[in-house]
């Protein structure tokens, strides 16, 4: 095992909606988690892995991590490898849907999703470099920010989103499975039964938990803690001590959200503050 210290690092950038993020790991392993953002990220040296939709990818130097929101995944140095070097450029679905007016491709109803989550396109890679540093670098200006961070995702969106989804009528499942996320959401802080869930959506508790599993990728009590974490995220940006924060959020105390939130992102709440200050 490396004696290495993992390194991370975040940047709120002056662009709404837009952030960075760079890690440098060799021993950090990323648990199950989402983002309610896109994930646009390039991985510069050593080789990650990753467990995405069931499936096990390969971060190899030089190609794309493109995660659209809300799917679920892990993070981790790839056996093989000793470390694994990437850089993030994290989107809001707002301020996506923003950008896509300005490369006036804002006609589609449907937000985009990405084709596949590593995408290998060495044509991109010095846009991606130029964007990110841009992105990072407070000097730059926003004139220059928002012209590297547009000329980066004009060609990116151009090449690998999938084709909009055809609308199909919903198995009474998945509907039954929204609502359960859509509830998991909105009341994420609070304590919630399993009996609670299936009497709100008229299902077996322990069939929907199976159905949860299988179409989200997380058993809904870990989803539930994954929109605490979120819930959590949006909170450090006000002046709330963390540990009121993690009280609001449905945590059992600070120490809690701490280990909760590290193995999440890779970084402690008081860290993630920082950098939005």
């Amino acid at each position: 095992m490396s004696n290495h210290a993992d390194e991370v690092q975040l940047w709120k950038t002056p662009l709404h909606g837009v952030e960075c993020y760079a890690a440098q790991l060799y021993r950090h392993r990323f648990d199950k988690h989402f983002h309610d953002e896109y994930t646009i990220g390039m991985n510069r040296s050593g080789t990650g892995q990753c467990i995405h939709q069931g499936q096990r990818h390969y971060h190899h130097p030089g190609s794309f991590n493109c995660i659209n929101p809300s799917e679920v995944h892990t993070g981790e140095v790839a056996s093989h490898s000793d470390r694994w070097f990437f850089q993030n450029i994290y989107i809001t679905p707002s301020a996506l849907r923003q950008i896509l007016t300005q490369l006036d491709q804002s006609a589609q109803s449907q937000l985009p999703c990405f084709s596949q989550m590593v995408v290998d396109d060495p044509s991109l890679q010095q846009a991606f470099q130029r964007a990110f540093c841009s992105l990072i670098d407070v000097s730059a200006g926003t004139l220059a920010q928002q012209t590297t961070l547009l000329h980066f995702l004009a060609q990116l969106l151009s090449r690998h989103l999938r084709p909009p989804a055809v609308n199909h009528p919903a198995r009474r499942e998945y509907q039954a499975i929204q609502q359960v996320r859509a509830y998991l959401e909105a009341h994420c802080a609070e304590a919630i039964t399993v009996e609670e869930l299936g009497s709100l959506v008229h299902l077996n508790p322990y069939y929907l938990i199976r159905c949860f599993h299988k179409q989200v990728g997380l058993p809904p009590h870990r989803y539930k803690q994954q929109c605490q974490l979120i819930k959590a995220k949006h909170s450090l940006n006000e002046e709330a001590a963390i540990a009121t924060v993690a009280l609001r959020c449905g945590f059992y105390d600070q120490s809690h959200l701490n280990r909760a939130f590290k193995k999440a992102y890779g970084l402690t709440p008081g860290q993630y503050r920082k950098a939005h200050r």
